[in-house]
């Protein structure tokens, strides 16, 4: 059985920027892509049972977060900056329709993404995400720490406080841990999350697309998930119980299990 042990790490440049991701198994590739501030440990645990289900699963750090510099040495400020960014890393690692899964602005990022390149996806599964997110206005002078001494507090905070109500402590410590070090990005992170809209797009997707949100989440209202998942021609909303804004880390099993069931659907694996 593969564990988090397993994964390797691995350093590629992207558009001109050198760029960290984590890898491991064989077969149907799946990208997934992290939370704003945060990084690829966030699917440490899900990785392995990717893996074990037939998936060839790669996890990046995204431009200005932890061990990925950012592009021209500025964060990214919008949803398609990171999407077109991603679709440069599975062009540069040569993967051929992959499932494109992402959590919070990652689930944006797997939206954005599909609308402009679902022809070259086997599906995409948007967690946490939406079509549109006006639902984290972002304060003035957020980045300054004069202005905001406690950002990263702020950042640690906005995370914790959105896991599931039964998040076990230990859990809500290491969350913690993984928003550290992006604080920087993390900004551009939010920007691009309130001011992301891609709904005209949506209509245009070929691939099929499943839209997982937590009942626990406040940051993502109910409405605006089905809305989403009723603009796309193939798409599903799946709102989960006793999960939060992080399901691939809050449950991994159950979300690995959902992933490869919906792929067995579509005759992505076996």
């Amino acid at each position: 059985m593969a564990t988090p042990e397993d994964i390797n790490g691995h350093y590629v440049k992207v558009n001109g920027t050198r760029t960290f991701y984590d890898e491991i198994g064989e077969g149907q590739p799946i990208v997934c892509v992290h939370t704003a501030g945060a990084c690829s440990l966030e699917y440490t645990y899900i990785l392995p049972l990717f893996a074990e289900l037939g998936f060839h699963a790669y996890a990046l750090d995204l431009p200005g977060h932890m061990r990925s510099y950012p592009v021209k040495w500025q964060q990214h400020r919008s949803i398609h900056e990171h999407a077109e960014f991603v679709h440069a890393f599975t062009k540069k690692l040569g993967l051929k329709k992959p499932v494109i899964i992402g959590c919070s602005i990652g689930g944006d990022i797997t939206l954005d993404y599909a609308g402009h390149h679902s022809k070259e996806m086997a599906a995409g599964i948007p967690m946490e995400g939406l079509a549109r997110s006006p639902t984290f206005p972002l304060p003035a002078g957020s980045i300054h720490p004069s202005w905001c001494p406690g950002w990263q507090d702020l950042m640690e905070r906005a995370a914790i406080e959105s896991l599931n109500r039964k998040c076990p402590a230990e859990k809500i410590q290491e969350l913690r841990w993984q928003h550290r070090g992006s604080q920087v990005a993390a900004v551009g992170d939010l920007e691009a999350w309130a001011t992301h809209d891609v709904r005209a797009l949506m209509p245009k997707v070929e691939c099929p697309m499943l839209v997982i949100r937590g009942e626990d989440d406040f940051w993502v209202p109910r409405e605006l998930t089905d809305e989403t998942a009723n603009l796309l021609p193939k798409g599903e909303a799946l709102h989960l119980k006793n999960i939060g804004h992080y399901p691939m880390f809050e449950d991994p099993k159950l979300i690995a299990n959902i992933v490869a069931d919906f792929c067995r659907k579509h005759k992505i694996v076996k």
